[in-house]
Formats: C-alpha cells, sequence, structure tokens
C-alpha cells in the first residue's frame, strides 16, 4: 500500500482548477482524498515510481506547478485567501491570520515571513489586491448595496471599504460602479 502524500500545487483559483486536476490525478491512477486550492492529498498509484515527475509535467500543460518545502506552503496560503476571498469565507467569525495558521498548522508570524522572502510581498499585500479585485467584479456585475460588498470582503465598515478602494483605483466605488467597465485580472496573476 502507497503512503498517502498530500502535494502543494500553484495558480489553482477556482473550482474548475480543483475539477482539472481531479481528473488528472485521476487518470494517472491516484486515490484522491481531498482537493483544496493550492492542495491536493491522496494516494499514488503502486505501479508507478516515476509518479510525481508525470504529474508535474501534466499539470504544467494546464498552467499549473507541483511545489515542495515552502512553495508549498505558500501555495496553500494564496489557495486560503482566495478562497476566503471569493467564496464568502470573509464573512465568517475567524479571522484570515488564525484560518492559515490553524490550516497549516504553523504560526502566522512565522508563515508571514516566510511569504514574504518567497513572495516579495506580504500576506497583507496579496490579501488586499485579492479583495480589491473581488470588489471591482462585484461592483460591477451586481446590484448589492456597496455597503453589503464591503460587508463581504471584511472591511470593517463603508468608510474603510471606500478609502481602500479610492487608494486603489482613485475613483469611489460609486463612480467605478457608474462608469460600468472592468476588465477582471486572471487570479494568478495578481
Amino acid at each position: 500500500m502507497q503512503i498517502k502524500q498530500t502535494l502543494y500545487i500553484d495558480n489553482m483559483v477556482c473550482n474548475r482548477c480543483k475539477t482539472a486536476v481531479h481528473r488528472i490525478v485521476e487518470n494517472l491512477g491516484w486515490r484522491v482524498e481531498r482537493i483544496e486550492l493550492g492542495r491536493f492529498t491522496g494516494w499514488p498509484p503502486e505501479s508507478r515510481d516515476d509518479v510525481l515527475p508525470v504529474l508535474a509535467q501534466q499539470l504544467e500543460t494546464i498552467g499549473f506547478r507541483l511545489r515542495d518545502d515552502a512553495g508549498g506552503v505558500i501555495s496553500r496560503i494564496k489557495g486560503l485567501i482566495i478562497d476566503y476571498v471569493y467564496n464568502d469565507v470573509a464573512s465568517s467569525a475567524a479571522p484570515l491570520s488564525e484560518r492559515i495558521s490553524n490550516d497549516i498548522g504553523q504560526s502566522y508570524s512565522h508563515l508571514s515571513r516566510l511569504f514574504s522572502k518567497e513572495e516579495g510581498r506580504t500576506i497583507a499585500d496579496f490579501y488586499r489586491i485579492q479583495r480589491m479585485e473581488r470588489g471591482k467584479q462585484l461592483l460591477v456585475s451586481t446590484d448589492e448595496q456597496i455597503s453589503l460588498i464591503a460587508y463581504r470582503l471584511h472591511y470593517g465598515s463603508l468608510g474603510r471599504f471606500t478609502s481602500a478602494f479610492k487608494e486603489s483605483t482613485g475613483m469611489s466605488p460609486s463612480a467605478f460602479r457608474e462608469r460600468g467597465v472592468h476588465m477582471p485580472v486572471p487570479l494568478d496573476e495578481l
């Protein structure tokens, strides 16, 4: 019996990404336990010795990258942040820092230093960029009140959201909505 493995995968940003990874690992004979943004857990096929290089190559053909060590943790942090922002997990009571440290099992301060070293930016910067992109999408694609968008994105108040939005875009959320144009940036490019 093969030993269960947890693998970290860069550029997983949505449920379609999880489906694509699921299809690849199953086609290679892996038994899947769980697939999350940035992380896959399962048992490799018993019949192959080159299973990781083959998996890495197949993932790369569709824009993903198999990571290890510190890079793998970074992939998972990014996945947690994207899930927190885009799947409305931000409305939960647990702060993002707590969710990250609990999921990975290391202190947030350690993970923050590691992320900064590997990415050249902080976790807070990555989170801010993701929230702003989601805010832009919600403003142009929904009629939702701006105060509710601020709440969904875990800003403490409408004023905080408005200030952050103006700082990022140079215009208020209302003006951005009225303009009605936003070309979304792929999440793996943010």
